[in-house]
Order: structure tokens, then sequence, then C-alpha cells
């Protein structure tokens, strides 16, 4: 059992996977604020796109586009949540 002591001491040491530094960390949230809050609409139809529901051809790429920009939020949301805790 000498390699789950040996891991907890290289965290302690700052070797291999830690923290952000106080900018990284800066950086995302200044990533969330950036990204601001969705509108009514536009929450609408992130909500619908979620269910499956397609607009036409030729809006489908702005719809993925939004969702995406959804998804990518609640990720860095997610993320500052785990370093926190």
């Amino acid at each position: 059992m000498a390699f789950p002591v040996l891991a907890i001491q290289q965290v302690k040491q700052g070797r291999g996977l830690k923290s952000p530094t106080f900018v990284g960390f800066q950086a995302l949230g200044t990533a969330l604020d950036e990204m601001e809050t969705s509108t009514l609409e536009q929450a609408a139809l992130i909500k619908i796109t979620m269910e499956g529901r397609r607009m036409s051809y030729s809006d489908r790429y702005d719809q993925q586009r939004l969702l995406n920009f959804h998804k990518a939020k609640l990720y860095i949301e997610q993320a500052i949540n785990l370093i926190n805790h």
C-alpha cells in the first residue's frame, strides 16, 4: 500500500496534479462573468434543444452553438465548485 501514501505526499509537495494558481482560478471566474446569463428566449430555446427539437437547417448551427455555450458555462461553474471544495 505504498502508492497511496506516495500519491498524497506528491500532492502535498505540489507535484503532478494540483490546484490552479489564483490567477488561473480568477480566469475561470472572468470567463464565467463574460458569458453572462441567458435571456428568457435563449433559455427556452436551450430547453427545447435539450428535448431534441431542432430548428430549420439554416438555424441549427446557431441553435447548437447556443446549447454549447450553455453547457460550457455549466462546466465552468462545476469546475469552480469542485476546486472550492
